[in-house]
């Protein structure tokens, strides 16, 4: 009788754990399935503020190269608003990495947000204090940057 509650106990931790390792698996495959609209993105975010409110230029691929040091090669799509006059930090940028270089993507946009820290330390503080709560992250094949007052706001549109 012991051994069968026994092998009944060790079937029931073998199926928890199969039950546990196989709802790990599926969300992480739901988080990388991720498929987001630019374009409606792009509309949303700038229409909120600051950005409805600021003399800005949009985000390109040339501007990825240019100012990120990002490869054209490792994106798919790039949405984004820079300010035109460094009077201004605040910014958006969403790249849709192709598969694979999310990892080198988001790298190089951490870096650049320390490199635009470095630019503000000594300039404007208020904006400075914008740069330093600035919000990069991930979702699926999408790395995000916001620098915003209302940077987490900005966040959850971003779906």
């Amino acid at each position: 009788m012991n051994k069968k509650l026994i092998y009944g106990l060790i079937a029931l931790v073998i199926i928890i754990a199969i039950v546990v390792a196989l709802y790990f698996v599926l969300s992480k495959n739901k988080e990388e399935n991720v498929n987001i609209d630019m374009q409606a993105l792009n509309t949303t975010l700038s229409s909120q503020p600051p950005f409805n409110e600021l003399a800005t230029t949009d985000v390109t691929v040339e501007t990825l190269e240019a100012v990120l040091q990002i490869n054209a090669d490792e994106v798919e799509e790039v949405i984004g608003k820079m300010p035109m006059m460094n009077v201004q930090a605040s910014m958006y940028i969403v790249i849709k990495a192709k598969d694979g270089a999310v990892d080198s993507v988001k790298t190089k946009v951490e870096d650049y947000g320390t490199a635009y820290e470095e630019q503000w330390a000594t300039y404007l503080p208020a904006q400075y204090e914008l740069v330093k709560q600035r919000i990069i992250g991930v979702k699926g094949n999408y790395v995000y940057l916001i620098i915003s007052e209302n940077a987490l706001d900005l966040e959850a549109l971003i779906k």
